[in-house]
């Protein structure tokens, strides 16, 4: 039994570091081989490979969990803003190799697309506890939900090269001009 659990968790890991080192699409024989153990133990303990996936997407769920979960944002409108793009900054650097890696498998996985679906809930609940003035004006709220995600994020980082520092304070700015501050 402890065996199965450790080998099950060294599976699981080695699909975790395989895509951080930057293979965004392992194959079960990659995670085996990285794993150190045989191709059929994959399956003896994952049903699939998208159960696989489900469980390392429940680790990388964990990774950002507790920044959404947190008490709203606190303090002034400009205080707020700010609080709420710099805690979102430091999970989204730490999951943005497994979010690629969800990319390439979006279309056909079920879980996944549920997956993102809560991931999308959870930022927009914590955007209108943090700013519930933007509640009143849905197509600012929608501005804001997409400059303060994910995907705005490795939008400034990744596809027009900014570092982190400056990716914030370009989504600082920008949410601070559509609130009117």
């Amino acid at each position: 039994m402890e065996r199965g659990r450790v080998t099950r968790e060294k599976i699981i890991a080695a699909l975790l570091d395989l895509i951080r080192a930057g293979n965004l699409s392992p194959t079960s024989e990659d995670v085996a081989q990285y794993a150190g153990v045989g191709h059929r133990t994959v399956f003896r303990h994952f049903q699939d490979m998208e159960s696989l996936f489900e469980e390392m997407n429940a680790k990388v769920r964990a990774l950002a969990q507790s920044v959404l979960t947190e008490a709203p944002c606190e303090g002034s409108l400009a205080q707020r803003v700010e609080q709420l793009v710099a805690t979102r900054a430091a999970p989204f650097e730490q999951i943005t190799a497994y979010y690629l890696s969800g990319e390439t498998r979006l279309h056909a996985s079920p879980t996944l697309q549920r997956a993102r679906a809560q991931f999308a809930a959870q930022q927009r609940r914590q955007l209108l506890a943090s700013l519930p003035e933007v509640g009143a004006r849905p197509e600012v709220a929608a501005a804001i939900e997409l400059l303060t995600s994910i995907d705005g994020w490795l939008r400034l980082r990744r596809t027009q090269g900014l570092s982190a520092n400056q990716s914030r304070l370009a989504i600082v700015a920008a949410v601070q001009r559509l609130l009117g501050d």
